[in-house]
């Protein structure tokens, strides 16, 4: 099973294409099978019929990926997926450069920032 630091590792080395967050999340997701079976990995898990998260990992990890939007509305949606009780810790990846607090609802929460793998 993967840990956050194995996920953040493998991301923080592989260079993104940023344009489209379909695209962006096909291609994390065929970086994430590098570390861990598929069966571990779910797509656009539904926590509920008005949140849906764009990964979540059997360990509990959930990772939403946000290249678009406000980072008040992006805070809010982390904020939403923390309140589940399946969501054990959070990552958020992102090219947006914005604060993020090392926990929400008791949740602890990690940013990737994907532009940094262009440096």
């Amino acid at each position: 099973m993967a840990s956050i630091d194995d996920i953040a590792s493998l991301l923080k080395r592989k260079r993104f294409l940023l344009h489209d967050e379909k695209v962006l999340q096909r291609d994390i997701y065929t970086a994430l099978l590098e570390i861990m079976d598929p069966g571990f990995v779910i797509k656009e898990l539904q926590l509920d019929p008005d949140n849906i998260i764009d990964f979540f990992v059997y360990d509990g990890i959930g990772i939403e990926l946000k290249i678009k939007g406000s980072k008040r509305q992006i805070y809010k949606q982390c904020e939403r997926y923390c309140r589940f009780d399946e969501i054990k810790s959070l990552i958020l990846i992102t090219n947006l450069s914005m604060g993020f607090p090392e926990q929400i609802n008791g949740k602890d929460c990690y940013v990737l920032k994907l532009g940094s793998a262009w440096l």
